[in-house]
């Protein structure tokens, strides 16, 4: 018999607490390595009370029953939530995925806005501002793990808090806390980062890493001990309030099996303040709920399993890849709210064309598919190169974007200072149409003439109107011949090229017309018929 097992057990529940507190560990069922731990604890606590000197054999038969029971439990739970056992069940995690045509997602009526700043741009944008500030940068530097892309005030930026650069300032300024985050503006047509460092009313006290028992982790583990917490990131709301954004899962499959969201928790970054909100509950300026990893492992076993695991890995009917798996996916913000999205294509076809896209809201979780065959953003990221090779430029991730009613990539090129300068536009459904620019307009200029008659859509992917012609007027750009239009009480200017309709050259002021059309841009146009009264 172990002699004094009090006091082992009671040294044994010290060092628990201890590192419970130290490391911020929080309890859930459905979180296996919190499990693990508790039961390595458990165990020890049974090998004291049970160890016997005197009869090893009853000691080892009491405690082997106790280890067994732990080994069953791990292993029947990990076999409940294996894809092995379980792939229907992953493959339904995402829900329904909602197909859905171009002209609904990126109709006239939709405000698409995109990004032509990536985030190593934006990085540098910020560096430079915190340069030009010789007492913010001796103490502090950007946390780029923190560099969120988020909605506000309706325009996309990236905002990013500040670090102590090292840990003896850290703690040789307790209290102090940080005063400052920078906000670096994305959207908003901006083709190169401007960044703003913004002083604090209040200094952020809670932060990952912050002494003691303001570390944002520590922090949160202690008032939320059995949420199952996953990952955080800084966002501010719509008055420029810094917060934490911590992710609350839960597990869809089996005890262990698909992570998938349950809750969020705010953390006020100044005064600590905690709030844990339902999915459909949260701050309509939380921007991001769904972390893109997730969404892009529940697309991953979507597209993958649904057939079944062993057709995954045999047969394959039906399984599809989607571009993410190379780092191919990027951002989106369509009616003020995020989308992730990526190429999707079956699992034998060559990565450099896609059978659709998928969409993911950042904020919601739901799936959009776009059913629209076309090239690959590294198919697209490539035919880019291949226009400006000589110069050197590297184009950043291309965007999904509607220029002038086609589906066309846009991305900006940037020199090896990171700086803009030239855009390119490559066709969607045709790589072979693609145009570079010094700035928007001519990029989006060239890019039209050479579409000139493409037929890349469908006429029932257009509107189609009626108007009285106001006047109409024919102009040679790049040796095309191109009719520019007004309506009668409309103050749009519409462009069509010759070869929409030839009847274009005959067409006169006070004409009545019929058309389809997508933004400002013509695609079929015809004189309505003259009704005469029999």
């Amino acid at each position: 018999m172990i002699k004094n097992k009090g006091k082992w057990i009671a040294l044994t529940l010290v060092v628990f607490v201890i590192l419970d507190v130290v490391n911020g560990n929080t309890y859930s069922i459905m979180n296996v390595e919190s499990m693990v731990y508790l039961s390595v604890f458990v165990l020890i606590i049974a090998g004291i009370l049970f160890l016997d000197k005197e009869n090893y054999k009853k000691f080892f038969g009491t405690f082997g029953i106790i280890l067994t029971a732990f080994l069953i439990t791990f292993i029947i739970g990990g076999f409940m939530s294996s894809k092995l056992f379980n792939a229907k069940r992953f493959a339904n995690v995402i829900g329904d995925v909602q197909e859905v045509d171009y002209a609904l997602l990126y109709g006239n009526d939709r405000e698409i806005e995109m990004s032509y700043v990536d985030k190593d741009s934006a990085i540098i944008a910020a560096d430079k501002k915190l340069g030009e500030l010789s007492d913010a940068s001796s103490r502090f530097r950007i946390d780029y793990e923190e560099f969120s892309q988020i909605n506000y005030d309706g325009n996309m930026v990236r905002v990013a808090p500040l670090e102590y650069s090292d840990t003896f300032k850290k703690y040789t300024n307790l209290g102090a806390g940080v005063p400052y985050y920078v906000m670096v503006t994305t959207g908003d047509g901006a083709v190169n980062a401007k960044a703003e460092l913004i002083t604090l009313p209040e200094p952020m006290q809670y932060y990952p890493g912050a002494p003691f028992f303001k570390d944002l982790h520590r922090h949160v583990s202690i008032n939320h001990k059995f949420s199952y917490l996953d990952d955080y990131y800084f966002e501010v709301d719509n008055q420029g309030h810094p917060y934490w954004i911590v992710q609350v899962i839960t597990k869809r499959v089996g005890i262990w099996g698909a992570k998938d969201m349950a809750a969020l928790i705010t953390v006020d970054a100044v005064s600590g303040e905690t709030k844990r909100y339902g999915l459909e509950d949260v701050p309509e300026w939380v921007d991001s709920i769904y972390p893109t990893d997730m969404l892009m492992n529940q697309a991953k076993d979507y597209y993958t399993l649904s057939g079944g695991f062993i057709n995954s890995m045999t047969q394959q009917r039906g399984v599809m890849a989607i571009d993410s798996v190379e780092g191919a996916y990027n951002y989106v913000m369509i009616d003020g709210e995020i989308y992730i999205f990526t190429g999707i294509r079956p699992i034998a076809l060559e990565s450099s064309s896609t059978t659709g896209m998928l969409f993911m809201n950042k904020r919601t979780g739901q799936a959009i598919e776009l059913e629209l065959p076309g090239v690959s953003i590294p198919s697209a990221e490539m035919t880019s190169i291949g226009s400006i090779q000589e110069k050197g430029y590297i184009p950043t991730t291309p965007v999904l974007m509607n220029i002038g009613g086609f589906p066309t990539y846009v991305m900006s090129l940037k020199d090896v200072s990171g700086v803009v300068r030239g855009f390119s536009y490559v066709n969607y459904q045709d790589y072979t149409k693609s145009s570079v620019g010094d700035t928007v307009a001519q990029t989006e200029k060239n890019y039209l003439n050479i579409m000139g008659d493409s037929e890349s859509l469908a006429p029932e992917d257009h509107d189609k109107g009626e108007g009285v012609i106001e006047d109409i007027v024919p102009i040679i750009t790049d040796g095309n011949t191109v009719y520019l239009i007004r309506m009668v009480g409309d103050e749009t200017i519409y462009s069509a090229p010759i070869s929409v309709n030839d009847l274009l050259a005959f067409i006169k002021p006070n004409d009545i017309v019929i058309f389809e059309y997508s933004g400002n841009r013509i695609y079929e146009i015809d004189k309505k018929p003259v009704v005469t009264p029999s």
